[in-house]
């Protein structure tokens, strides 16, 4: 636990796992729904990722034990608030904090903080559970994982979602090797059977009720650096302990040196 992605010792609890893992599903897919590019690709992508959104969003408000309204959904910062929230800290800077954005005249909570190899992050929710989690999260996983949560140039916008999705049609596209996706199929559990059967049939062998475990990336076996030479014995020491002038017969093992038949007196 000595790398840059893993600068604490310190693990949420497996609820607010839930709460990091499927907030950050939600940040993943705001992102996918802005980089779409224009014409009928750029329409498919949107509707699908306004689709998970909305998936995501009933897992979160059923693990946060209320309906989140659209415009609460948790989301990156931007830089002007990022910045601006930073300044509200008076204990100046750290890797990751919580503070109300009161301050700035808006509803809500923000986290902010630094991550080694990815730079600024940050997210914006309106509930503090959802925040305090985002924290633990911003300093306990790894630097690829915490990649939606990058601070954004301009604000981002949750689009506008639909009042009802078939959320058995969206746990078919949940990936069940990812925290994330697990987080958010756990919470859709029991919302309806169809939703339920849709989860044994995509999930099944998977524990969902597993705790989350973080663990640090693998060592190579050879981690020796490439490019090293092993340095050779000097001759001196090849020849150490093989008195001068005197030969093995042939098939004489070298862990037997012979010893000569005459003496060799003054």
């Amino acid at each position: 636990m000595t790398t840059p992605d893993y600068p604490l010792m310190a693990l949420g609890s497996y609820e607010t796992y839930q709460l990091a893992h499927i907030a950050t599903y939600i940040a993943e897919r705001l992102g996918r729904h802005h980089r779409s590019g224009r014409g009928r690709d750029g329409r498919v992508a949107r509707a699908e990722a306004v689709r998970d959104i909305a998936g995501a969003a009933t897992a979160l408000g059923n693990a946060n034990g209320r309906s989140i309204p659209d415009d609460d959904l948790p989301r990156p910062l931007d830089m002007d608030t990022f910045t601006a929230a930073r300044q509200l800290l008076a204990t100046g800077p750290r890797s990751a904090d919580v503070v109300a954005l009161a301050g700035l005249g808006q509803a809500g909570f923000a986290v902010v903080g630094h991550v080694p190899g990815l730079g600024a992050v940050g997210a914006t929710a309106a509930s503090r559970d959802i925040v305090d989690a985002l924290r633990t999260h911003f300093l306990t996983r790894p630097c690829d994982e915490l990649a939606p949560w990058a601070v954004t140039r301009t604000p981002q916008r949750v689009p506008t979602l639909p009042q009802q999705v078939d959320l058995a049609a969206f746990v078919e596209h949940l990936d069940p090797a990812r925290d994330d996706d697990r987080a958010v199929a756990r919470n859709l559990r029991g919302d309806n059977r169809r939703t339920d059967a849709a989860i044994r049939g995509r999930f099944a062998g998977v524990d969902l009720d597993a705790p989350a475990v973080v663990a640090p990336p693998a060592i190579p076996s050879d981690s020796r650096p490439r490019g090293v030479v092993r340095p050779r014995r000097p001759a001196a020491a090849r020849a150490r302990g093989r008195a001068p002038g005197i030969r093995r017969p042939a098939g004489q093992s070298a862990a037997a040196p012979t010893v000569p038949t005459t003496s060799a007196g003054p």
